[in-house]
């Protein structure tokens, strides 16, 4: 008995196109993708939709995702500690304005806390450090007055 074996061929898949595709969405991705902020260790800020002149302030505090204030460093300061630090460096005395660089992603208690904690401290103004929706770099600051 004779059995035909045939050969199958096998055909190629040509994956120059796969390729072509695969590049141009990493390609995509690459350009629309976001962008980081340029704020110390990624704290991004909120977008504000009017813009104002920004002034820095003399002193800055940053409040991080994990809802935790920081002067400088990575050492979190509790609100009594940012109270004594301002009452150090004689904020109201000599009508500092005082900073606040907020992550978008940081809880509002917090930030209604440290209002509450300036208040008490006496800090007549402060400044929260937002992004201008309207341009990238621009960057405007909303006076929270501190009653």
């Amino acid at each position: 008995m004779k059995l035909k074996h045939s050969r199958r061929e096998i055909k190629s898949i040509d994956l120059l196109p796969l390729i072509n595709v695969v590049f141009l969405l990493i390609l995509f991705v690459l350009v629309a993708g976001r962008p980081t902020t340029n704020h110390p260790n990624q704290i991004e800020v909120a977008q504000s939709s009017r813009e104002a002149p920004y002034e820095s302030a003399a002193l800055s505090v940053w409040l991080k995702q994990d809802d935790k204030f920081y002067l400088t460093g990575d050492d979190p300061q509790s609100l009594g500690e940012l109270t004594d630090y301002f009452a150090e460096k004689n904020t109201v005395g000599q009508g500092l304005v005082v900073e606040l660089v907020a992550d978008r992603r940081a809880h509002a208690k917090a930030l209604l806390d440290f209002r509450q904690a300036m208040a008490r401290a006496g800090v007549g103004e402060i400044r929260i450090k937002t992004e201008f929706s309207g341009t990238a770099t621009a960057a405007a600051a909303t006076n929270v007055g501190a009653k």
